[in-house]
């Protein structure tokens, strides 16, 4: 077992995947983009113009059977679990956060990414593995700029006097779109809490009229164990 460890998560941690194989290599592609300019008299200058997106790719696979000589952990998951997850997790179009420690000297790699590609197949003399190539782009936080600007009384032109900028992290969560009622819920509370996970207009009588046929003619009578539909 060693000390560097791949794990991908998804939903703020709620699911969470730690491969069960380490890839032979980690490829981690990044650097400056740089543009030449000409400027008259003076000759071509080169500056640099942003730091491009990291790109992060690597090679494993997923053993059907556990095998203290390469596998990290003994209770693997069933290589079609990994599968789906991943392809899953690609489907929905949602940033995963993939880490890895003890890679760079101890520094590690936690980064927020998309999945842009996910290729897995099976190989003749190994049945039931399943061998994967995985491809990410870095998730880039979202920078907004509002400006302030002040009106001249004189001219009536409006001059800027601030640019803020402020780093908005990406919202790696999942808005939910069902819910298992527990004991003690009542729609209430349940829109209540929707409404704190991203179901902003959401009510008890929208949840009721989304849900009669589970809950039956009295919208307050809901039981344990119903799954009802978060309308959008």
């Amino acid at each position: 077992m060693s000390t560097m460890q791949f794990w991908l998560k998804f939903n703020n941690g709620a699911e969470v995947l730690r491969f069960p194989v380490n890839p032979p290599e980690i490829r981690v592609e990044s650097g400056y983009n740089w543009t030449t300019i000409n400027l008259a008299q003076a000759g071509e200058f080169t500056i640099p113009s942003g730091h491009p997106l990291t790109k992060i790719s690597f090679s494993s696979f997923f053993p059907r059977d556990y095998n203290a000589s390469y596998c990290e952990y003994p209770e693997i998951p069933k290589p079609t679990e990994c599968t789906d997850k991943i392809a899953s997790w690609k489907e929905k179009r949602q940033p995963v956060r993939l880490i890895v420690t003890g890679f760079g000297g101890g520094k590690g790699l936690n980064y927020a990414m998309c999945i842009t590609r996910f290729d897995f197949w099976e190989q003749a003399g190994s049945p039931g593995d399943i061998y994967f190539t995985l491809e990410m782009q870095e998730y880039r936080f979202i920078t907004l700029r509002p400006i302030e600007a002040a009106v001249s009384k004189a001219t009536g032109v409006k001059t800027v006097i601030k640019a803020a900028s402020k780093p908005i992290r990406p919202n790696e969560k999942e808005i939910p779109t069902t819910y298992t009622v527990k004991s003690g819920d009542t729609l209430t509370k349940i829109a209540q809490r929707m409404r704190t996970q991203g179901h902003k207009d959401i009510d008890a009588h929208k949840l009721y009229a989304a849900n009669k046929k589970v809950i039956g003619k009295n919208m307050n009578l809901i039981k344990p164990g119903q799954v009802l539909t978060i309308p959008k």
